[in-house]
């Protein structure tokens, strides 16, 4: 099993849906977990409850000896194979769990019993989802290809550096994959929102060889090699 985080570094404001799409190319079961900083959206946009969540799940990783959660009562599904750990609305109650979630990353995956998607919301210096990233097995950062993004994204390649090596999925926007491959250091797999027929037919490759695929991650490295 595997986990991977999904963040991002200009204005993209819904990277929980977009990590959800992500999530619907995966070729086994996957637990999206969302643990932005800035607050959970997603059990307000499809009405689902907010406990047990996040918050729950740091609960249980402190004291995993003494407690009694059953992991089936975290995840909210949401469709095929793929479930979802909501994070509460509240900023403050993120980044609590957090601070509690982050030093037993390694064991999410063991107790949860899927591949795990970390949703950790922008990249900034100080997130406190920083020792999660580190953690992960991989971790694809989510850019829209419009010219802010993109320089937003390149400024923060040093911070970037420092949490590991990443891949980067492009999100939409003006310019193309290529010539955002072209301004970063970070192979571009692909468009997740694909707005011309090229990028559509790369999308759907990568979406054929991800269902095939024994380890997901040793795919995409094959599919940018």
């Amino acid at each position: 099993m595997s986990i991977i985080v999904t963040g991002t570094t200009g204005g993209l404001t819904d990277l929980g849906t977009i990590s959800l799409h992500l999530a619907t190319l995966w070729p086994r079961p996957v637990t999206v977990i969302e643990a932005d900083p800035d607050g959970g959206r997603l059990a307000a946009r499809h009405n689902w409850d907010l406990r047990p969540g996040l918050a729950e799940l740091a609960a249980h990783l402190r004291t995993p000896t003494t407690s009694t959660l059953d992991p089936q009562t975290l995840r909210r599904t949401y469709r095929n194979d793929v479930s979802v750990v909501v994070a509460p609305p509240s900023a403050e109650q993120v980044i609590a769990a957090l601070s509690i979630i982050a030093p037993h990353t390694r064991t999410i995956d063991q107790f949860l019993g899927t591949d795990i998607i970390i949703n950790v919301g922008r990249v900034r210096p100080n997130t406190p989802a920083s020792d999660i990233m580190r953690a992960a097995d991989s971790r694809l950062l989510i850019s829209r290809t419009d010219l802010d993004d993109v320089v937003a994204l390149v400024h923060r390649q040093p911070l970037l550096k420092e949490l590991g090596e990443w891949k980067v999925l492009a999100a939409g926007g003006r310019y193309k994959i290529d010539e955002l491959a072209k301004a970063i250091e970070w192979p571009v797999i692909a468009d997740l929102l694909p707005s011309d027929r090229r990028s559509s037919a790369a999308l759907k490759m990568t979406i054929a060889q991800l269902a095939t695929a024994q380890h997901p991650i040793d795919l995409i490295d094959r599919a940018v090699a």
